[in-house]
């Protein structure tokens, strides 16, 4: 059988993202698949070895690893007030992608199913960008740019965390464009707050 065109293999990322929405991991099945698409189960191995193949693609190009594209994306001499606002407008547009959308509802769906495990990707991942975040944020207190009296770790911790929520809240398969209006809003905030907060605090600060 010949190689079949990349236009069927983004054909076929997109119907599994459906049934991975509708169903879940568990429920979705290749069959159902390759039904949509209308080719045989045969071209859907010429092209991944599995569902799970097709479920961590869908995964590294939709899921928070899109995060993780954007920090590395901004260059790393860029001071807090130019880092931070770029990659969380960055993370946002990737959230709101189609398929990123769709996506953000499997997630919430197999958040913890065991077989589609879920939640450990998910940690996994999340637990990734924020280790990216950590050396930023020690370059910055190192360089005395921001405060230095809460740990690098917490600090990106608490920066992702509320950007990740919004897209659970904001940018899922079932919130229109007012509702992404909101998150972007809402984000832009969180970005604004958090950067107030960074400011480093002098002794005299404390004292008043």
């Amino acid at each position: 059988m010949p190689r079949l065109t990349g236009g069927t293999r983004s054909a076929l990322l997109d119907a599994a993202l459906d049934a991975f929405a509708a169903r879940g991991y568990a429920g979705a099945s290749i069959r159902e698949i390759t039904r949509v698409v209308g080719v045989r189960e045969s071209a859907f191995y010429a092209h991944f070895t599995g569902k799970r193949a097709i479920y961590d693609e869908l995964f590294a190009e939709a899921g928070p690893p899109v995060a993780a594209r954007a920090i590395d994306a901004v260059s790393e001499d860029r001071p807090p007030r130019e880092f931070l606002p770029r990659i969380a407008t960055s993370i946002v547009d990737a959230f709101s992608t189609p398929r990123a959308r769709k996506f953000a509802a499997m997630m919430m769906r197999d958040a913890f199913d065991s077989e589609a495990q879920g939640w450990h990707t998910l940690r996994a991942s999340i637990d990734g960008v924020v280790a990216l975040l950590v050396g930023r944020f020690e370059h910055w207190q190192a360089a005395r740019q921001i405060r230095t009296d809460v740990p690098a770790a917490t600090l990106a911790f608490e920066f992702i965390a509320a950007i990740v929520m919004t897209r659970f809240l904001y940018f899922n398969i079932a919130a229109g464009r007012a509702e992404g209006v909101r998150g972007r809003e809402v984000v832009k905030r969180h970005v604004e707050t958090f950067l107030v907060l960074l400011e480093p605090h002098t002794a005299g600060a404390r004292s008043r």
